[in-house]
């Protein structure tokens, strides 16, 4: 009996055991099924819009979106997306009329490749993929001002297993109504559209290209959807049109409440457009659905032109014999031939051999402007120097820009020493004499050569004058 009351009890601490270790790797199992989650922060605008708070008065329509990402399976299929509760009368968890039923359809999925929010049909969802579900329905009329948590089911499939769950947690808001847009006939809504966000493919944007410019632009009405949008672009200058086969007026059409549109317009940048600046005015005409009246707003982007840079520089031109240590003069002359300044211009040396007695700076050269810039390079060694004459400018923003131009030439070395004669052997010994004496000679032979042609010039007008005097005999 004793050993059979011993094996009961080791039975149930081994069963308790085992329960116990069980636990933590079950819970692990449940964590790691949930593979669909919520997500609530992303760096687009496109996006962020989405992942709003959305609010709407009691008795209204509202339109949200339900977002989503596959965790962790290589591919979820078959989604769908319905509003999770226990009781549906209790509005803590369907806040929603009956009547419209309400809805939940797949919407958008993020092309992480393109960078665009591309239709979603609910089919498939790789693994990492963000999508979004469309929820519209019509809150109750007797709901309390505030917010309100809904939970949402998502079943999938994850390729082998259908019928599988996530829950997901949104949160709307219940507006309260102004005094002045309750029970007034008068009243008459105004969706609000506007230019959200702007971008431009190509920067720096320089005259003479053709630049894409995208818009985004959004419904900010949570009560009505808008039609018939149409964006007129105009700049005052005339300097930025729309690209060959385009138009400066487009026709987009309906954004839904709380909804935004992405169009990308091509446009030219005019050669000869000046450097700042440029405003383009977008107006935007559209319509309510409601009461299809009209209504314009009025925009701007501001386009940051620039001109190239053009510049000719002539080779470098050395005016002096070079020697070792003396003082050669070298010039440069630089064109500016764009439309736009040259900022903060200087001239150099580079290389080895010269020497610089001081750097050359030209300042400011204006559209059209000349700058001559005029050197004293010193040689510090003999022979051939290959040296370069370095030219640097910025531009407006004060991006730098730096031209090396090729300066050869070769340098003359003075003489160490000099021969004379000495007395000894006949042997030439250098500084065997004074320098005075080295160079007396020649002054004794130019002395010599000037009395000479002195005789020779007395001796020839005398012959003349003797032959002039026998013809008048």
């Amino acid at each position: 009996m004793r050993n059979t009351k011993k094996i009961k009890v080791f039975s149930i601490l081994l069963a308790v055991t085992l329960l116990l270790t069980a636990l933590p790797m079950a819970t692990a199992l449940a964590a790691d099924a949930n593979h669909i989650e919520l997500f609530t922060d992303v760096t687009n605008d496109e996006e962020r819009s989405l992942l709003q708070t959305y609010s709407q008065y009691a008795g209204e329509e509202i339109t949200f979106y339900v977002p989503i990402i596959n965790k962790n399976l290589a591919n979820a299929t078959s989604l769908s997306c319905a509003l999770q509760y226990t009781d549906p009368t209790d509005v803590t968890q369907n806040p929603f009329a009956a009547t419209p039923a309400l809805s939940c359809t797949p919407y958008r999925t993020w092309n992480s490749t393109g960078n665009t929010l591309d239709g979603w049909d609910g089919s498939v969802l790789a693994i990492g993929d963000r999508a979004y579900f469309k929820v519209t329905g019509t809150l109750l009329s007797t709901l309390a001002v505030g917010p309100v948590n809904l939970k949402f089911t998502i079943t999938y499939s994850d390729g082998s297993t259908p019928g599988l769950t996530d829950t997901v947690n949104v949160s709307i808001e219940v507006r309260e109504k102004s005094s002045g847009s309750s029970g007034g006939s008068g009243y008459r809504s105004k969706p609000k559209v506007i230019l959200e966000s702007y971008s431009f493919s190509e920067d720096p944007i320089y005259a003479g290209n053709t630049i894409t410019l995208k818009l985004v632009v959004a419904n900010t009405s949570t009560r009505e959807a808008i039609t018939n949008l149409t964006l007129d672009l105009s700049n005052e200058a005339g300097v930025i049109l729309p690209a060959p086969g385009g138009s400066n007026s487009i026709f987009i059409g309906t954004i839904e409440k709380d909804e935004a549109y992405v169009q990308s317009v091509k446009l030219l940048i005019a050669p000869d457009a000046e450097a700042k600046s440029q405003l383009i005015t977008i107006k935007l005409s559209y319509e309510g659905t409601r009461n299809r009246s009209a209504f314009e707003e009025t925009a701007s982007v501001s386009v940051p032109v620039q001109q190239k840079a053009r510049v000719m520089i002539n080779d470098p031109k050395i005016y002096d014999d070079p020697w070792v240590g003396g003082n050669v003069a070298v010039g440069i002359t630089l064109y500016n031939l764009g439309k736009t300044t040259l900022y903060n211009c200087m001239v150099d040396i580079v290389g080895d051999g010269v020497t610089l007695e001081e750097s050359y700076f030209g300042g400011n050269i204006t559209a059209g402007g000349t700058m001559r810039a005029d050197l004293n390079v010193i040689p510090t060694m003999g022979g051939q120097v290959d040296a370069q004459v370095r030219v640097t400018y910025e531009d407006v923003n004060g991006n730098p820009t730096e031209e090396l131009l090729p300066m050869n030439m070769f340098v003359n070395e003075e003489p160490t020493g000099e021969m004379v004669s000495p007395g000894n052997g006949g042997m030439e010994i250098p500084g065997d004499k004074p320098a005075g004496a080295n160079i007396g000679w020649i002054f004794w032979t130019l002395g010599g050569v000037a009395v000479v042609t002195g005789l020779i010039y007395l001796g020839v007008n005398a012959k003349k004058k003797r032959e002039r005097a026998l013809e008048e005999e």
